[in-house]
């Protein structure tokens, strides 16, 4: 994969060459250390599985794993991609396998040269983060909505099949997170890091700042959804079991009011010798009548002992 470059105007004096990586296999990591001379430790975390954040100093370059939720439309889940930074003073090498159309479509701007404002690698690295950062925002909107939603149908319409969408969300919602507890502190050793190796970094302190004050926005939105989705899930759970301690309480009173029921029907039925009523010509009427005064009465029972 040949790299792909912007060369500003001459006029400016700044050179910026940005690699787009659509694909971390063995054959793209071997070209990469081949024509890079990245480390094989950075190369191996590069490659699948998903690594946690990170940033490793190297004498000629940062490596840097940042991870991003990802929103499939089709089943509404939010999955975790891991995006790869090798940040050299003059070049930024981009592994994006999950091929994120922020990203993507970042990328064509600057291959079209729209990109004039990134003048070096710190300023095209900061255009990059803000686009992800901010493309989080539309997904935590989505899962406020689901949330609202979810409360509005809990109170109002409750059924058992609201526990899917209800941990549906709540997963959702801890994908999220898992994917950006870590930048706050990997963007902060990023700038740290920087100064010596990139001019531009002190000056634009303030706008790696405004990143981890988005990203300590997004957790703190994230923390409050947390919290009021595990609410609702243990009050999803409090109305199931109020259902099911319901249903039990009804069959046992109906077991208990139809048990005497069948025990006296049944000792009738021996016709032994000498059983009175049976022989009556209104045995029948009398024996019902008895059966229903004393279901009537356990039933007032009940009620008096409010169980009813």
């Amino acid at each position: 994969m040949p790299p792909k470059t912007l060369r500003l105007p001459k006029t400016r004096r700044h050179f910026v060459e940005w690699v787009m990586v659509n694909n971390n296999d063995k054959k793209t990591l071997a070209a990469l250390k081949r024509d890079f001379k990245y480390h094989e430790m950075d190369l191996a975390d590069t490659a699948p599985p998903l690594q946690s954040t990170k940033l490793a100093v190297r004498e000629d370059y940062l490596f840097m794993i940042l991870l991003y939720p990802v929103f499939d439309r089709k089943t509404r889940i939010i999955s975790t991609a891991e995006i790869d930074f090798f940040i050299e003073p003059n070049r930024l090498v981009v592994v994006d396998p999950f091929g994120l159309p922020q990203l993507q479509d970042l990328y064509n701007k600057f291959e079209g040269g729209e990109l004039q404002h990134a003048h070096d690698v710190p300023q095209l690295l900061f255009v990059i983060l803000e686009t992800l950062i901010e493309a989080i925002y539309p997904m935590i909107r989505h899962m406020t909505v689901d949330v609202e939603d979810i409360e509005s149908k809990l109170f109002k319409n409750f059924e058992r099949s609201l526990i899917k969408e209800l941990l549906r969300v709540k997963t959702n919602i801890v994908s999220v997170r898992k994917a950006i507890q870590g930048h706050k502190a990997v963007i902060r050793k990023l700038v740290a890091a920087s100064r010596g190796r990139f001019v531009s970094v002190d000056k634009l302190q303030e706008y790696f700042d405004k990143l981890v004050e988005e990203t300590k926005d997004i957790w703190d939105r994230l923390d409050l959804q947390k919290n009021t989705i595990d609410a609702l899930h243990e009050t999803n759970v409090s109305l199931l079991d109020y259902q099911t301690n319901d249903i039990m309480k009804t069959l046992t009173i109906i077991s208990v009011t139809t048990f005497p029921l069948t025990l006296f029907a049944t000792l009738f039925a021996t016709r032994a010798a000498g059983m009175p009523i049976v022989d009556n010509p209104y045995g029948f009427w009398i024996l019902s009548g008895i059966i229903i005064a004393i279901a009537a009465l356990m039933i007032v029972f009940f009620k008096r002992k409010r169980w009813l």
